[in-house]
């Protein structure tokens, strides 16, 4: 029996004949594809790839946005047992060049317009040997795509692979300033994508919108679960809520899968003589914590009811999903999906009682490999086959779960991960800057904004603008502190940890 997550394209293919499977809402152009297109340029590309001397294991990295392709690079790539690493094409050069030369990636797909980008990450890098490049270049180091495309042949075909064999590689914020690169397998990623579509199955044809980033395990998620349940596919680049709430009217679509900073906005430019939202089966909201009066408000605009979810990039994505066939409680993310042991443990590691809170364990075909070249917090966070998610949660007495908290330092905005530490990291290298901490406040907008605590060496003078302008030159505006705030000291514990409740506190009595 094949594990190849490849196949699920060629499943498709055979299961439901050809259909229109993929539709691209782009800026300027619409652009449709049949799941038989698909599947033809696929195994076009990967034989590209092996004539140029890509082979099983090797990492093959993706700096790109919401495009087409994507769909054909992911199957492309794992199909011949490949490693398909996609990076978030937001992140600046010198944090994608970690990731390359972490990974020791040989291969980046990229576009035309993050060409420039590319070129100042890999630059003096030794490890890439290829840069394949989709539109607009004739630079003679550049591979243009359409050339990997010209032939067609058995080179293309599904490799049988290894259950413990890697597919993906998706780099998650860290502890330690950089990013950790999680090994999925083909078995985690089979054992994900068909646990998940067992609980949410549409019928063949049924309109899904990608919004999500592909560059995330959600919208890989939703790339491959879309094969399995014979899916229409409506590709969407950058999150535009008016153009959204569009197009569920406009196709019927059946499911929507967001994050709950994606729900504010479709909530802002909601129309109740225009939007319709009827045709929705499943809007699913997960990535971040949905707040109860976020719910109760979109679910009484929107007239449907809302799913919710729980996962995390270590597991494939799903650790819990709201079942059709069972009421949906406020704040509860369901049950764990099949296959997938679930528990909530004390800091002893005992199993607790129900409607007791304690950290969110799992177990089971989905779990990561680990961390790639990261031996001690791999062993920090697998241990005896359980996986420690570090976010808090509890079982109501149904045995659904509910997330409380987090016990580990990350801060979700907007639905995104984002370790406080890269940031620390930089202020901390400021000659201005004696001490900082950053950390998460509440936000209306995003779920959680980034705010950072600065406390100045004496005789210095840094203002707030000065700050920003530093973080600018060494971040994304959107992964930075976006509020500053000046202390004479941190408070911290009796061993000098800095504690953040605490600054979250004093900030709050200040204001």
């Amino acid at each position: 029996m094949s594990f190849n997550i490849g196949q699920f394209l060629d499943a498709n293919v055979w299961q439901y004949g050809e259909y229109k499977h993929l539709i691209y809402l782009g800026q300027e152009n619409e652009i449709s594809l049949t799941n038989k297109q698909i599947l033809d340029r696929s195994r076009a590309l990967a034989t590209g790839l092996k004539i140029r001397g890509i082979k099983k294991g090797d990492i093959v990295a993706s700096v790109l946005s919401n495009i087409p392709q994507i769909h054909e690079i992911a199957n492309g790539v794992t199909r011949i047992g490949a490693v398909y690493m996609p990076i978030v094409f937001m992140l600046t050069p010198p944090e994608i060049r970690y990731i390359l030369e972490d990974s020791k990636c040989e291969v980046v797909f990229t576009e035309y317009k993050l060409l420039d980008k590319v070129r100042e990450a890999i630059r003096g890098l030794n490890t890439i040997k290829q840069v394949i490049c989709i539109g607009g270049t004739a630079d003679s180091d550049i591979i243009p795509f359409d050339d990997l495309l010209r032939t067609s042949d058995g080179r293309g075909n599904i490799l049988e692979v290894d259950k413990d064999d890697l597919a993906l590689i998706m780099y998650a914020p860290g502890t330690t300033g950089h990013p950790r690169g999680v090994m999925l397998t083909h078995f985690n990623m089979y054992s994900q994508i068909n646990s998940g579509v067992s609980v949410w199955r549409t019928d063949k044809g049924e309109a899904l919108v990608t919004t999500i980033p592909m560059n995330h395990i959600y919208g890989l998620l939703a790339c491959f679960e879309g094969y399995v349940a014979g899916a229409v596919n409506i590709l969407m680049p950058p999150f535009d809520p008016r153009k959204v709430l569009d197009v569920v009217r406009r196709y019927r679509v059946k499911v929507l899968p967001i994050v709950p900073t994606m729900l504010n906005f479709m909530l802002t430019v909601w129309d109740p003589g225009k939007d319709d939202l009827s045709s929705l089966d499943y809007l699913t909201s997960s990535g971040a914590y949905l707040r109860p009066d976020t719910l109760c408000k979109a679910q009484n605009t929107f007239g449907i009811e809302i799913t919710q979810s729980y996962g995390c990039t270590e597991v494939g994505g799903t650790i819990s999903l709201q079942r059709r066939d069972w009421p949906r409680k406020p704040g509860s993310t369901g049950f764990p999906i099949p296959g997938l042991a679930v528990k909530v443990i004390d800091d002893e590691g005992q199993e607790v009682s129900r409607e007791v809170e304690g950290e969110i364990v799992c177990k089971g075909p989905m779990v990561m490999k680990g961390y790639m070249n990261k031996p001690k917090e791999t062993a920090e966070v697998l241990k005896n086959g359980w996986f420690y998610t570090g976010d808090l949660g509890r079982f109501d007495e149904d045995g659904e779960l509910y997330v409380t908290g987090r016990k580990k330092d990350i801060i979700i905005k907007g639905g995104e991960n984002i370790d406080p530490a890269i940031a620390e990291g930089w202020l901390s290298k400021h000659p201005a800057i004696l001490e900082n901490s950053v950390f998460a406040l509440t936000d209306e907008k995003y779920g959680e904004e980034i705010a950072a605590a600065i406390v100045l060496k004496p005789g210095c003078d840094l203002p707030e603008h000065e700050i920003s302008k530093y973080l600018r030159q060494h971040m994304h505006h959107f992964v930075m502190p976006q509020k500053i705030f000046f202390m004479q000291s941190l408070p911290k514990n009796s061993i000098g940890r800095v504690l953040k409740k605490e600054i979250r506190r004093i900030i709050s009595e200040l204001n």
